[in-house]
């Protein structure tokens, strides 16, 4: 065992080479663990699984690690709207040579001892956390310390959720899982805005339905390994909240970065014609005077692109007075008589022929009311920042550009 390292394939999909795997960490631990191995006296427990068995109700399936649970000890456990306190019902393990998970009569004991997996039933075990703690109330116990301990193993994960209110509600059946996809989307860059565990329901879906008005590319229930309710598919899909459910944490987030980007590309293409983006432009020579009017331009800061606006800016050499002439939007752009859709400064050395078209007799004449002593800029607003300022645009705008736009503010009197 030293020397040769046993590899056991094994299949998620069919589940083979899993008794096998199991079987090598028992053999290795037996052998070389057997010195370190230790039974404690105090109870180590923890839920695996919360199941409604017919004729004894809700029951949770334990791993018991240490220690020892007897029928009546009263026990207290992580629930989902508080800690549960209830008193053991009934010990039952399944049939010798059978899994807790495969449906079949079970044994009654009194008691059992670790190391094993034991079926508790008892009351109020609807609400259990699985993945958390079980702990007994000993005679030196103090019952409310342990329901305060039990319950940091649910708070603890709500330091993951977002302050601000933003983000995507988190649903995942059991409590490991869900610190898996919690630190996942936090390396992820995701926001949280709720977390829930065990099947999805209406109220679930509820939680999702305020981000439809505050950030609607959030509004996206992400679910790991869980049932989703009819009703509450149902009403997902009237209101308008996306549901992903997957069993592999990779796969929840590909369709959620697929949906991500899908209604990025829908949103740019509806404000597409409020983004404009800045530039600053020098004229080089007059082609066309006038309808339309084509100027051969260098491209002095940011970029200039088809759809922008462009004005000119004059200033009054006596009076300092600034008069900002609309010259018209960008129906196109050549370099080297090659067609493009987008010049950037310092793209080409040869100047870009830039045609601009405006409605009929709104277009400046150039030689009266415009010339080359006068700047040529990218006619943004405050309507246009915003747009950019706008999630779906953000990422497109350099930093440069953003310098630039503070700068054309001043030019162009913007607030």
């Amino acid at each position: 065992m030293a020397k040769y390292v046993s590899i056991v394939p094994t299949s998620a999909v069919t589940g083979e080479g899993v008794p096998d795997l199991l079987w090598l960490l028992l053999e290795l631990t037996q052998k070389r663990m057997s010195k370190q191995l230790k039974y404690l006296s105090h109870v180590e427990a923890t839920i695996l699984e919360v199941k409604v068995i017919e004729g004894l109700g809700t029951t949770i399936d334990v791993v018991l690690s240490n220690g020892i649970l007897r029928e009546g000890d009263r026990v207290v456990l992580c629930g989902m709207n508080g800690p549960i306190v209830t008193n053991i019902r009934a010990l039952l393990t399944p049939q010798p040579l059978r899994e807790l998970r495969v449906k079949s009569e079970y044994v009654h004991h009194k008691e059992v001892k670790a190391a094993l997996g034991v079926k508790i039933a008892a009351n109020d075990l609807e609400k259990a956390v699985a993945g958390s703690r079980l702990l007994v109330v000993g005679p030196d116990d103090d019952e409310d310390e342990l329901m305060d301990d039990v319950m940091d193993d649910l708070t603890g994960l709500l330091d993951s959720v977002d302050t601000s209110g933003r983000g995507v509600v988190v649903q995942a059946s059991t409590l490991g899982s869900l610190e898996a996809l919690l630190d996942f989307l936090k390396d992820m860059k995701i926001p949280v805005m709720s977390i829930g565990l065990g099947p999805v329901y209406k109220r679930d879906v509820m939680k999702a339905t305020a981000m439809l008005e505050k950030a609607p590319e959030l509004a996206i229930m992400l679910c790991f390994d869980v049932k989703i309710d009819k009703e509450a598919e149902q009403y997902a899909e009237e209101q308008g909240v996306k549901i992903f459910n997957a069993d592999i944490i990779y796969h929840l987030f590909d369709s959620f970065v697929a949906y991500q980007k899908k209604l990025m590309e829908e949103r740019r293409k509806t404000f597409a014609q409020h983004a404009v983006y800045p530039c600053i432009l020098k004229t080089l020579q007059i082609i066309n005077k006038r309808g339309p009017m084509i100027i051969g331009v260098d491209v002095v800061e940011g970029s200039v692109r088809i759809g922008t606006p462009i004005c000119a800016v004059r200033i009054d050499p006596a009076t300092r007075e600034k008069t900002i002439m609309l010259l018209g939007k960008v129906v196109s752009l050549e370099v080297n008589h090659q067609s493009k859709d987008i010049v950037k400064k310092g793209q080409t050395n040869a100047g870009v022929a830039m045609r601009l078209e405006a409605p009929s007799g709104q277009q400046p004449t150039w030689g009266r009311h415009v010339d080359e002593n006068d700047g040529l800029y990218s006619m943004i607003s405050r309507r246009t920042i915003d747009t950019l300022k706008d999630s779906a645009f953000r990422d497109t705008v350099p930093r440069d550009d953003w310098l630039l736009i503070r700068n054309l503010k001043s030019i162009l009197d913007i607030k």
